[in-house]
Formats: C-alpha cells, structure tokens, sequence
C-alpha cells in the first residue's frame, strides 16, 4: 500500500508538471501562413487572383527572383490604370475580428513618371462580396529601391476589421499615370496569424488525474480480488 500511495504522489507530480508545461506550449502562439504559393513557386499563378489591364501584363518570371526560382510580375504600360492580383478570402473561418495580421513581401520594380505608383492593400471581407474595413499598408506607395534589380523587403501589421466572415485579402499591384509603364515584381508573399488553438492545461491535467482514478479503482479491485482469493 505504501509503495502504491508513493507511486500515487509521483503519479499527480507528473501531471501538475506535465499540465504547467502543456500552459506554456499553449501560452506560446502557433504562426498560421494563410497564403497558397506566396514565392510563385509553382512557375503560375496558383492561388492568385489576377486582374489584368492588358492581356499578358502579369506573368510568373524566373530572372531575379529574390529567393527560389521564380516571382510574380506587372509589367503594367497602360496609361491611368492599375494591374493588380490578389490573395484573396483567405483565412475564412480562422481570422477573427480586430485580430492582428503579419504581412510580409519583397518587391523591386520602376514607377514610370509622373503618376506611376504601387500600392499593397489590406482588406477585411465580408461573406457574399463587400469589405468591412481597407486599408493601404504603410499609408501610401511602396518605396522601393531606385535600382529596379535590388529587392525590398516590406513588413506591416494589420489588424482586421468588424467582419471577416469573407477573410481577408492582401491587394498587390503596379499603377500608371499619364505616361504608362510602371513594371512591379513580387516575391515571398506572407500573410500570417498567431493562434493558441491548443487544449487549456486544466483539461490536461484533468485528464491526468482522470488516469489516476482509474489506477487507483483497478489497485482497489485487485486487493479486494487477493482478499476473496485468500
């Protein structure tokens, strides 16, 4: 009995211990990656929504791409407009409202002058079509490098607005003005959210000492079976 009630102690010891470390894996939050083919890595648009102004103005290309093998391009050379595409609705079910979102991106590229600029967008969806809240990402254009061959690596926070029953989407595009031809390229598109979707450590400990009742009901049956047998 008394090596049983030893064994019973180290039994609930482990558990506590074992719940307070479960506590800190779930006070720890799990990073999501929310988008599909963020480094155009399957050599097409796979996962993009792509709003073209000319035919063939976005293309996946595979000359300096800032990492892997490929990276997504406007060439956009229509006067007073915006090429553009899109990771679009993503996230729905797992986005919650006034939750903060890490978006991440590199780009590289030439603003034809005047007018021409590129913007990254942010928007909160709402299921059926319509946004709840946008938002232009840094509060105006994208200062990329004067050199259109050296990339910018571009890092925002945003925080979702009042419904996201659509999710969200991050907006990406190449605008002209007068003059037309402004060229962007993209690459390593992230949109992410942290998560503690792991159980609370009271249910694991509950689900230790919940073992130990039933060590210590089968220690039960058995003494009371060698009592009957004796």
């Amino acid at each position: 009995m008394l090596v049983f009630k030893q064994m019973l102690t180290c039994a609930f010891a482990a558990a506590i211990g074992f719940a307070m470390t479960w506590g800190e894996a779930a006070s720890a939050a799990i990073t999501l990656e929310l988008t599909t083919n963020g480094g155009f890595e399957t050599g097409d648009f796979t996962g993009w929504t792509q709003f073209e102004v000319t035919p063939g103005d976005q293309m996946v290309i595979s000359s300096n791409p800032s990492s892997g093998t490929f990276a997504g391009q406007i060439a956009n050379g229509a006067p007073t407009s915006n090429s553009l595409f899109k990771q679009a609705n993503l996230g729905v079910g797992v986005v919650t409202t006034g939750q903060m979102v890490d978006i991440s991106f590199d780009a590289r590229g030439t603003y034809a002058v005047p007018g021409g600029v590129a913007f990254a967008e942010f928007f909160s969806e709402l299921a059926g079509g319509g946004v709840s809240s946008s938002e232009i990402l840094g509060g105006g254009p994208l200062a990329i490098n004067s050199d259109p061959n050296v990339w910018t690596t571009f890092n925002f926070t945003a925080i979702t607005g009042p419904d996201v029953s659509g999710g969200v989407t991050l907006q990406l595009g190449a605008t002209t003005g007068p003059a037309g031809g402004t060229t962007m390229v993209y690459d390593n598109v992230s949109v992410s959210v942290q998560s503690t979707a792991i159980p609370e450590p009271g249910s694991v400990a509950l689900l230790c000492l919940c073992g130990m009742g039933i060590l210590w009901r089968r220690h039960r049956h058995q003494r009371a079976a060698k009592a009957c047998h004796d």
